[in-house]
């Protein structure tokens, strides 16, 4: 399915789903990208005919936001490299402070058109780089040695919204472009992607409409979602142990009350919280890496 506003019909539907939903929240220019890709209008073709709208899909995706941008901030790191970062507005936030490095990646159609909304939203700025970067090419299509990083100074990766896609190979590709970027430049990889079916099948039972999320993505993607995810959160340490990392995970529901999708949306606050408490972002470093 393509996107109805044609220069941006490379930009997936599952992005454009996320961005219609990130709008009915207060982080900044989430309004201004759902408008100018038309978002509307997708989500409206998606779940024609249906009465089943994934509204509580909100939480999930304002909480992992969020609490990535904590974490961030926690690490105080100065160079952010984003991986798939579709309609994300992190960069655009983030780089306002000049000190920050921020590397915005993805697949290279995808990447040019995120940039046309950028150069309609801010311009240009010189802390704010653009790399199509396929996440699982061999080689290594990462900045390993680009001359606006600094290797004296830790970096942390992020993503969301990504390795739920992949395949367990295509998973331990990721985890191997990774590792040979932090053993350059030291630092962390921050996600709210490892999914596990305990996880997953504890949050459907609180919010069944999550299932028709998932199932819509399913479809658009050609790729069952339940068919990648870890069995629990021991195999999902045990899957980063074996690619080199060390994983801790952390619960959404400490950032339940910066969340401000919940009237808009009109989603029960009991429910948010459940599924928050039943959601998590990971922290993964490299064995043996010195604290950064």
């Amino acid at each position: 399915m393509q996107s109805p506003t044609n220069s941006f019909d490379k930009i997936s539907p599952t992005a454009l789903m996320v961005a219609h939903v990130r709008q009915f929240t207060d982080i900044p220019y989430s309004k201004e990208i759902a408008q100018l890709v038309n978002a509307q209008a997708v989500v409206e073709q998606l779940l024609e005919n249906s009465s089943n709208r994934p509204v509580e899909v909100g939480v999930y995706i304002e909480g992992r936001y969020k609490f990535i941008n904590k974490l961030i901030a926690q690490s105080q790191a100065t160079q952010i490299i984003e991986l798939a970062s579709g309609l994300q507005p992190r960069g655009m936030i983030m780089t306002e402070n000049p000190d920050i490095i921020f590397v915005e990646s993805d697949l290279p159609g995808i990447l040019t058109q995120k940039q046309e909304l950028i150069q309609k939203l801010i311009g240009n700025r010189p802390n704010y780089k653009f790399i199509p970067i396929n996440v699982t090419s061999v080689p290594s299509q990462f900045p390993l040695d680009a001359n606006y990083l600094n290797t004296q100074k830790p970096v942390v990766i992020t993503c969301e919204g990504l390795m739920m896609y992949l395949t367990s190979a295509e998973k331990q590709l990721v985890f191997k472009n990774i590792r040979e970027m932090l053993e350059i430049y030291g630092g962390m990889w921050i996600t709210s992607d490892f999914n596990s079916k305990t996880e997953i099948e504890n949050i459907r039972k609180i919010s069944p409409s999550l299932q028709h999320f998932t199932q819509i993505a399913s479809n658009i993607t050609g790729r069952n979602l339940d068919d990648y995810l870890f069995h629990n959160f021991d195999h999902v340490k045990q899957f980063a142990s074996e690619q080199g990392f060390d994983i801790e995970s952390y619960s959404k529901v400490d950032i339940l009350n910066e969340l401000t999708c919940l009237e808009p949306l009109n989603i029960d606050f009991e429910i948010a919280k459940s599924m928050l408490a039943n959601a998590f972002v990971f922290v993964l470093k490299l064995k043996n890496s010195n604290p950064q």
